[in-house]
């Protein structure tokens, strides 16, 4: 079985030694992603902008924010989020379960399996939701 590692230039590096996803066969496994670019925690595109505080919240904008660097690892590997099988989400709220839902389905109109858990943090203190995918290219 072929295994390679994906990277995209799109998606901001982690600080710790791992990569963006792996490719073995057809399976993609992209790594977990949370809404960091990795120099000064959570980055102001995924913060509310206190300026307009009902236009949005921070759990819609972190989830957008790892979606779409989700998104271009996907698209490094020549798929897309409609190849997902499996996703993990990870929470340090779940009361922010609606707001992130309403995001969620605006890029999964038709939702992959999908398992949601409450966690105590995340490795970038701010950060409110961790996802991983697993995708099969068609």
């Amino acid at each position: 079985m072929k295994r390679e590692t994906i990277t995209s230039n799109k998606v901001p590096a982690p600080m710790a030694h791992y990569c963006q996803g792996v490719l073995a066969g057809d399976t993609v496994y992209a790594a977990g992603q949370i809404a960091s670019d990795y120099k000064t925690g959570v980055p102001p595109e995924a913060r509310q902008d206190p300026a307009f505080p009902f236009y949005g919240s921070d759990i819609q904008r972190q989830t957008r924010y790892v979606l779409e660097n989700l998104r271009a690892t996907f698209e490094a590997a020549g798929c897309d989020f409609s190849d997902v099988v499996k996703s993990q989400v990870f929470m340090t709220d779940l009361n922010d379960f609606y707001y992130f839902d309403q995001v969620w389905r605006e890029f999964f109109p038709s939702p992959p399996p999908r398992t949601t858990v409450q966690v105590s943090g995340l490795l970038v203190p701010g950060c409110r939701v961790e996802i991983d995918l697993t995708a099969v290219k068609r």
